[in-house]
């Protein structure tokens, strides 16, 4: 997931493509990795993410949403905190934030029946699905990425890097606590679900140096010090 990142970051795509090619798969590989950033929502939940009054409370540093899966339960409320990387793919593929306005309306484009936006979306699964697919076999890649793929990494990446469990299952709204969201926001504060979701893309090596670090002794230290001076 770092190196699909930084392959958007970069727009590192093959030089033989065309334009439109490109610039399309620029926008699905932006939608891919929001639903992965995104606490591993599905493309349904992002077509139907705006900019609600919690995203202006929060200082535009967080959304909250209903998934659209299980929105008949009671207990469904989703926070995703919009870490740095997320960011930098909103600032490229999200519409303005205007109060009460959808994040991604290219997803539901002019459909506006309940029938027509499922058939808009289920589309666009299709061309994220083709276009990713296409873009990690010119990288040499074995795996077949689809949008379910993103729920699964972000569950299993959070678990890998440390993050406690219930954080994992609150953020994909896996819980049944009727009082989940005064719960969530008491247990894991804004700054510490910033923390947490940044552990989804390795992408700040002086942190794996410091805890490299920890591990020497005083005299590997003091060694380690005399060779960069003598260098």
């Amino acid at each position: 997931m770092t190196e699909l990142y930084n392959c958007f970051l970069e727009k590192r795509y093959p030089e033989e493509w065309d334009v439109d090619w490109k610039e399309n798969t620029h926008y699905s590989l932006g939608l891919f990795l929001v639903q992965y950033l995104g606490n591993g929502f599905n493309l349904a939940d992002a077509a139907h993410l705006t900019y609600n009054d919690h995203y202006f409370q929060s200082g535009k540093k967080s959304f909250q949403f209903v998934r659209q899966k299980t929105e008949d339960r009671s207990d469904n409320e989703v926070v995703i905190p919009i870490i740095p990387p997320l960011q930098t793919i909103l600032d490229q593929i999200a519409a303005p934030p205007i109060k009460g306005s959808l994040v991604f309306p290219g997803i539901y484009g002019d459909a506006m029946t309940p029938i027509d936006r499922r058939k808009r979306v289920a589309m666009e699964n299709q061309n994220i699905k083709k276009r990713v697919r296409r873009l990690v076999k010119s990288m040499g890649w074995e795996v077949q990425p689809s949008c379910t793929w993103c729920r699964h990494s972000f569950a299993t990446n959070l678990t890998h890097a440390g993050v406690p469990h219930n954080y994992i299952s609150e953020s994909m709204g896996h819980s049944v606590d009727t009082n989940i969201t005064n719960r969530y926001i008491d247990a894991f504060p804004l700054a510490q679900q910033m923390e947490f979701n940044s552990r989804l893309l390795k992408l700040n090596d002086d942190a794996d140096i410091m805890e490299e670090f920890k591990g020497l002794t005083p005299e590997q230290l003091k060694a380690l010090i005399a060779m960069v001076k003598k260098s």
